[in-house]
């Protein structure tokens, strides 16, 4: 901002003073119908279709270097330990790992283990596990993996 010549009685500090002005519009766009690689987007109905067949997680994932572990509940009503590596699909990785308990996973594992000792076996009433010693309760917990 250029300055003129002041009169003496004026303080200057209103000429001096720096100010710009910015506008801005909010956009009336469309999202765009088609992704980066020409496939079409899913509309939010669609996809909401597609999730009802998708598994649930039901624990924690584990994540380690290069991969991560989670288990799942197949639409099946089974529970799987499902494998996701860097190296197999890299977007399958990254959702793994900032999957969290019970999130809806949309993609397919590398690998797939069935956990059978996750489904439900009858055992012993509250009041025969009492009358067990520590020996006996550890051996209801041994699994075959």
């Amino acid at each position: 901002m250029r300055r003129g010549p002041r009169p003496p009685d004026s303080r200057g500090y209103l000429d001096s003073t720096p100010y710009s002005y910015v506008s801005v519009k909010e956009a009336q766009n469309e999202p765009e119908k088609y992704l980066p690689d020409g496939t079409q987007r899913k509309t939010f109905a669609q996809l909401a279709r597609e999730a009802y067949y998708w598994p649930r997680i039901i624990m924690q994932p584990i994540k380690r270097k290069g991969h991560v572990v989670t288990d799942v509940c197949t639409v099946d009503g089974k529970i799987e330990r499902w494998t996701f590596t860097k190296t197999h699909d890299k977007q399958a990785y990254r959702d793994a790992r900032k999957a969290s308990w019970g999130d809806l996973f949309p993609h397919l594992p590398k690998t797939s283990i069935e956990r059978s000792h996750f489904t439900p076996v009858e055992g012993p009433t509250p009041e025969e596990l009492k009358k067990m010693n520590r020996k006996q309760r550890r051996s209801l917990m041994d699994f075959d993996d």
